[in-house]
C-alpha cells in the first residue's frame, strides 16, 4: 500500500505494527493502534482537556482520520482502565467505528452511566463486551489478556497481546503496590511467567520515568490524612480527581477516623462513587452525604471530597470558592487539601485558585508541603523491578512527554534492555518480525468539543478566539443613506478591553470613524467592502493610540 500520511499500512501475518494517535509525548488522550495480520485493533481512546489556548473547549479528542480509513479491518477497541484520558473518548466517536469495545466490568459500567448521562446522544451504537480480569480473549488478530495492575481506580489492567508474530506486552497505567487500598497487589508471578514465554516488546507507561526509587504506596496515606484532618477543628475540603477511587477510600476513613462525617461535591465523583459502589468497591465505608447533607454539618464535623483539584473553573471547589455553591462554602480558617498532582498545563489554574483560597484565609495543603497524595504510577525502581520480570526483547516508552519518553528510553538501556526507541504520534513502529524502526508517519491531530460542535484547533475559528480573548472585539455599524452619505453617527461597541467603557474614547472612535468614511471618494461609498476597510483602519489608528490593542473586528454596513 502507498503511504501518503493518510493511510495505515497493512501489517503482514509476520509483524506487529504499533501506531499511537495520542498518548506519546503528552499525557493524556491515550489511542493506540496495533496491527497484525491484516488487521488492527485500538487500545484505549482516551480524551484530554482544554486550556486557555482553546477558549471554549472543554474536551480534545483525537483525530482519527486514519481509523477512518480501516474501515472493517479495525477490529476492536481495547480499554486498560476507566480513567478519561483512557475511556473518555468512546461516547464522543463511537459513529466513526463499527468493532465492539472490549473491557472490564468495571470499565463496562462505568462506560454505560457515562452514555445514559448523555442521553444516549453520542453512544447509541457501542456495542460493550465484557472481559473479566485475568481472562484471555480473541481481540481482532491478537489473543488478548488483561492482568490486573494496582493503579488509582479498579481494575487497571496490563495487557498482554499475542499473535504469531511474537508477545507484545501493553502496561497502560500501573504501579507495584503492595497496599493499593482498592484491588490487590500485582501478581508478580503471572508476569514472570510473561517474561519466562518471551516478549517481544514492552510498550510501557512513562509518567514517572524521571523519577528515582519507588512509587509511595496507597495505603501509607490513610495516617498522615487523618492526622491533617484531626488538626484542624474548621471545614476540611479535599480536591481530588472523581476516578481516583482508592482516595476516596482513604479519604473516608480517615474522616472516620478524626470522628468526622464525609460527603462528596461534584457529579463526576457520585458518577464514580455509583459505579464503583455497585460493583462492590466501597464496602466497609462510611456512607457519603448528599451536598445538603454537608451543608447542614457544624464546621468541625465535616469533611468533603470536591472535583476541581485541576482548578477547572465549572468544577465543584471553584463554585465553592466564588460563593455560587448551593450548599457548601468555605471560610477564613476552614482547611482545603489538593490530594492530586498538577496535569502538566494545568499549571496556572491551580494556582490561580490557591491563590485565591489564601487570600480568603484559608489553610491549603499540597502535597509539596504534607504528604497527602501518592502517584499512581510507576518510579524507576518499580521500571526496572518490571523489566526483570517480564526480559522484554524492546521497549517502546508511552504515555509520557517529550522528555518522559528520552529518559525512559535511556534508562531502560542502562537497565540491560537490549533496544529502545522513541516514538510520537503518528510514528508507525515495526514492534515484532523485523527491525525495531519506524515504518512511516500517518497524520495525527486534535479536535475540540465545543457544547455538541466539534472545532479545529488549529483553524481560523480558534485563532479568532485567542485573538478575542487577548485583545479583545470591536462591533462597528456605519450608516448611509442610499447616495453614500453618512445618515446617523456611526456606533463602536468594544468588549474585553478598557476603552470600550470610556465615553470620550469611543467619541473620538467614531468621529474618526465617520471622516475616513467621508474623505472616501462618492463611489467607494457606494462600496461596502470600502466601507469596512475604512472604518476599520479607523478603528484600528485610534486604538493604537490609546490602548496599542489589535481587538477582532466585525463591520456592519447600513443602508437606509
Amino acid at each position: 500500500m502507498t503511504i501518503n500520511n493518510i493511510e495505515l499500512p497493512i501489517p503482514s501475518r509476520d509483524e506487529v505494527l504499533f501506531v499511537a494517535l495520542g498518548g506519546l509525548g503528552e499525557i493524556g488522550m491515550n489511542l493506540a493502534l496495533y496491527g497484525h495480520d491484516g488487521a488492527w485493533i485500538a487500545v484505549d481512546m482516551g480524551v484530554t482537556f482544554g486550556d486557555e489556548e482553546t477558549p471554549g473547549v472543554d474536551v480534545i479528542i483525537p483525530d482519527i482520520s486514519v481509523i477512518d480509513g480501516l474501515g472493517d479491518k479495525l477490529k476492536g477497541v481495547l480499554i486498560t482502565h476507566a480513567h478519561e484520558d483512557h475511556i473518555g473518548g468512546i461516547p464522543y466517536l463511537a459513529g466513526r467505528f463499527k468493532c465492539p469495545v472490549f473491557c472490564s466490568p468495571f470499565a463496562a459500567a462505568f462506560l454505560r452511566r457515562k452514555l445514559e448521562d448523555d442521553g444516549g446522544r453520542r453512544g447509541k451504537k457501542v456495542k460493550i463486551v465484557e472481559i473479566p480480569s485475568g481472562e484471555r480473549r480473541a481481540v481482532g488478530p491478537f489473543d488478548a489478556e488483561l492482568i490486573p495492575m494496582p493503579h488509582s481506580i479498579p481494575e487497571a489492567h496490563l495487557t498482554a497481546l499475542r499473535s504469531g508474530a511474537g508477545l507484545v506486552v501493553h502496561t497502560g497505567d500501573w504501579k507495584l503496590d503492595p497496599d493499593p487500598v482498592i484491588g490487590f497487589p500485582a501478581d508478580e508471578k503471572r508476569l514472570a511467567a510473561l517474561g519466562e514465554e518471551g516478549v517481544a516488546a514492552l510498550v510501557c507507561d512513562s509518567t514517572n520515568a524521571l523519577r528515582t526509587g519507588w512509587t509511595r504506596s496507597e495505603g501509607e496515606l490513610a495516617e498522615p490524612l487523618t492526622e491533617i484532618v484531626k488538626s484542624s477543628d474548621r471545614r476540611v475540603l479535599f480536591a481530588c480527581f472523581s476516578s481516583n477511587v482508592a482516595r476516596l477510600r482513604t479519604i473516608a476513613l480517615a474522616a472516620q477516623a478524626a470522628g468526622r462525617e464525609v460527603g462528596l461535591v461534584g457529579r463526576s465523583l457520585w458518577r464514580m462513587h455509583d459505579v464503583a459502589g455497585g460493583l462492590g468497591y466501597l464496602k466497609g465505608l462510611p456512607k457519603f452525604l448528599r451536598e445538603d447533607e454537608l451543608g447542614r454539618l457544624p464546621a468541625n464535623r465535616m469533611v468533603a471530597i470536591c472535583t476541581g483539584s485541576q482548578g477547572e473553573p465549572r468544577a465543584a471547589l471553584h463554585r465553592i470558592v466564588e460563593g455560587q455553591h448551593r450548599h457548601v462554602e468555605v471560610d477564613p480558617a476552614d482547611m482545603v487539601i489538593f490530594s492530586s498532582r498538577d496535569i502538566p498545563g494545568n499549571e496556572k489554574a491551580i494556582g490561580r485558585l490557591q491563590n485565591r483560597l489564601v487570600a480568603i484565609g484559608v489553610d491549603v495543603v499540597t502535597d509539596g508541603t504534607a504528604m497527602v497524595h501518592v502517584s499512581g504510577h510507576p518510579a524507576r525502581d518499580e521500571l526496572q523491578h518490571l523489566y526483570g520480570l517480564l526480559k522484554p526483547a524492546r521497549l517502546l516508552p508511552a504515555h509520557g512527554e517529550g522528555r518522559h519518553l528520552d529518559g525512559h528510553a535511556k534508562f531502560a538501556i542502562e537497565c540491560g534492555v537490549a533496544e529502545a526507541k522513541v516514538a510520537f504520534n503518528g510514528d508507525v513502529m515495526r514492534l515484532t518480525g523485523g527491525d525495531f524502526e519506524q515504518l512511516t508517519k500517518v497524520k495525527v491531530g486534535r479536535v475540540g468539543i465545543d457544547g455538541e460542535a466539534r472545532v479545529s484547533l488549529t483553524g481560523n475559528s480558534m485563532k479568532e478566539r485567542r485573538k478575542m480573548r487577548l485583545d479583545g472585539v470591536a462591533l462597528i455599524t456605519v450608516v448611509l443613506d442610499d447616495k453614500g452619505r453618512i445618515a446617523a453617527d456611526s456606533m463602536v461597541t468594544i468588549s474585553g478591553l478598557d476603552a470600550g467603557d470610556d465615553p470620550e474614547i469611543l467619541d473620538d472612535i467614531e468621529e474618526a470613524i465617520d471622516g475616513a468614511v467621508e474623505e472616501l471618494a462618492i463611489k467607494a461609498r457606494r462600496d461596502d467592502n470600502a466601507i469596512e476597510d475604512a472604518a476599520r483602519s479607523a478603528l484600528r489608528r485610534e486604538l493604537r493610540k490609546h490602548t496599542g490593542k489589535r481587538p477582532q473586528i466585525n463591520v456592519h454596513v447600513v443602508r437606509v
